[in-house]
């Protein structure tokens, strides 16, 4: 869940000296306030990994990356700065920001929502990532029910599919590859 540092204006010279190589602590930039990224349920925590996991092993071999929530990324619009759950690269491109390698061009994002960030997952920041002209696809998934929002960038139009069934796969053709809703939640106690 993200606290805010500071009331006022940040500049973005001050927050590349908080977020840098060798900081214990990840933040984002938001529209001048800074945000430290702090714990998370172990459901979360669990779908996190299931997903990671079923990315990094489908996708073994084709070129395209899977990055934890410790990668930063670089949008266009608004927030320049932000850490998703989860994103997917192919032939990833990255700026050099005092030390600290930001991902320029993600295909897939993945959030995984929890009651404190849905409502900003659900909306700035989908708003903020849409600008990345890489962006095909942007995965919401929900840490509290069986719910898996996929939106697919169809020429300028996000089109969303929702998947609640247990026997479901998730669809990601951006990427090639599909992910059943079973290892998405496995373990969880949510199936």
């Amino acid at each position: 869940m993200p606290s805010a540092l500071h009331s006022r204006f940040v500049p973005l010279d001050e927050y590349f000296t908080l977020d840098t190589e060798g900081t214990a602590e990840r933040w984002e930039w938001r529209n001048g306030e800074v945000f430290c990224m702090t714990g998370a349920q172990p459901e979360h925590n669990l779908i996190c990994i299931n997903v990671g996991a079923e990315l990094r092993t489908r996708l073994r071999g084709s070129g395209c990356l899977t990055f934890t929530s410790d990668q930063r990324v670089k949008v266009r619009a608004g927030s320049p700065y932000l850490y998703p759950d989860l994103s997917v690269a192919c032939a990833p491109q990255y700026v050099t920001i005092n030390g600290l390698r930001t991902l320029l061009n993600p295909v897939l994002i993945v959030e995984v929502l929890s009651p404190s960030t849905a409502q900003d997952d659900q909306g700035s920041k989908f708003m903020q990532y849409q600008s990345i002209d890489s962006l095909a696809g942007y995965l919401l998934v929900d840490s509290t029910a069986v719910a898996v929002r996929h939106f697919r960038k169809e020429g300028e139009v996000w089109v969303p599919r929702l998947y609640e069934r247990a026997g479901e796969a998730v669809e990601l053709p951006e990427i090639g590859i599909a992910v059943p809703l079973a290892e998405v939640y496995l373990d969880t106690g949510l199936l």
